[in-house]
């Protein structure tokens, strides 16, 4: 691939993450009239935190077999928080935006414990 067009994807994959993050900032920002259900994003946000980690554990060493060091790779990327990948595609269909950027926000402070907790399991 030619430098410059390698050097102009580089910058344009670069700058995907601060993107999404500024849309989703400005979205939370934003006063909106629709209410947020907060037993959704509480049961959202321990699915993510909680169960989505466990089930990843029980994958890696009952069924795939991993070694330990891959296995706690494995569960600290699925404890990790919601990404803005749900967001922007909540926002782009114009489905649930509020949802899903309260709960990218819940699971990001909740995950500085949840986080910790399973360094200390694993």
């Amino acid at each position: 691939m030619p430098a410059p067009v390698n050097a102009f994807l580089k910058l344009l994959g670069g700058s995907a993450s601060p993107c999404a993050l500024v849309g989703l900032g400005l979205f939370l920002a934003e006063k909106r009239e629709a209410s947020v259900h907060w037993t959704s994003i509480g049961a959202l946000s321990l699915i993510k935190l909680i169960l989505h980690p466990a089930l990843t554990w029980f994958l890696a060493v009952e069924i795939f077999h991993l070694t330990p060091g891959l296995t706690h790779a494995a569960v600290l990327l699925a404890a990790l928080p919601t990404g803005t990948g749900p967001f922007m595609v909540a926002e782009y269909y114009r489905r649930e935006a509020a949802l899903t950027s309260a709960t990218i926000l819940i699971t990001t402070i909740a995950s500085l414990a949840t986080l910790m907790g399973w360094m200390a399991v694993m």
